[in-house]
């Protein structure tokens, strides 16, 4: 058992309509990455030293009720890729960590300002 991230990276294809992107990002398992997220991890061994990039604010407005349930049942929030990408990563970011980063620029530098909204299960 575990806590597992469920996620979808968007765009905003017009004002107030987000679409969701195909991403290659896997959403491995890493308590370090999700607490850099901002979820709030209880393991000593993934500690961050209280640095996330933001505290968790709940799903956007403009996510449909209807689609709650693809994010998992607790702790929602979402990032923009300016906020992940001017963050910095913790010491020993990891492999997952480095491959989001990474996917969150590709996606950026395709699409311009995208946004990672998430949520937990587990």
């Amino acid at each position: 058992m575990g806590v597992d991230i469920c996620w979808r990276f968007q765009r905003e294809e017009k004002p107030g309509k987000w679409i969701n992107l195909s991403s290659n990002y896997k959403g491995d398992r890493s308590y370090l990455h999700f607490a850099w997220l901002g979820f709030d991890v209880d393991r000593e061994w993934a500690s961050t030293s209280g640095v996330f990039i933001h505290a968790l604010r709940g799903l956007p407005d403009d996510i449909p009720s209807e689609d709650d349930d693809l994010f998992g049942e607790h702790s929602y929030s979402w990032l923009t890729s300016e906020e992940i990408l001017s963050a910095i990563p913790p010491d020993n970011a990891g492999e997952v960590i480095q491959e989001f980063v990474e996917e969150v620029k590709r996606l950026h530098v395709e699409n311009g300002s995208v946004r990672f909204v998430f949520g937990f299960e587990g």
